[in-house]
């Protein structure tokens, strides 16, 4: 188990350590669009790749909030590849190495990098 499994939330850090070992620069998003869905299905939503290349996922309400609004998320699948000059790294075909520096989950040899505490919300350009 890589040491980012084990940030918290677990579950947020476990399924965001799983989303890093798919690659997935612009225009080569396959891979992570079957993973969004197979996820999908294995926690009880509907899921597909519409047309346009889109994963759409639906979950029904939980009993007792039928008739609350609906919540719509979104988001791109896709990563800008950012690495060092002399880095040999694929992002076509390579997963990121992943770790952790203090405060920050970072890849080796990338600009990348997400804080390290609670949630992922976004990332640093070092």
């Amino acid at each position: 188990m890589n040491p980012i499994e084990e940030l918290s939330p677990k579950g947020v850090w476990k399924n965001f350590y799983a989303l890093t070992q798919i690659p997935r620069p612009s225009g080569h998003i396959e891979k992570v669009a079957k993973f969004l869905v197979d996820f999908a299905k294995q926690h009880g939503a509907e899921a597909y790749i519409d047309e346009a290349g889109n994963v759409v996922m639906s979950k029904g309400a939980t009993p007792g909030y039928e008739d609350r609004e609906v919540t719509v998320l979104q988001a791109h699948m896709d990563m800008v590849p950012q690495k060092t000059k002399d880095c040999p790294h694929n992002f076509e075909t390579d997963p990121l190495d992943v770790y952790i520096d203090g405060e920050w989950v970072t890849a080796r040899d990338t600009c990348r990098r997400w804080h390290g505490r609670g949630c992922c919300n976004g990332y640093h350009r070092g």
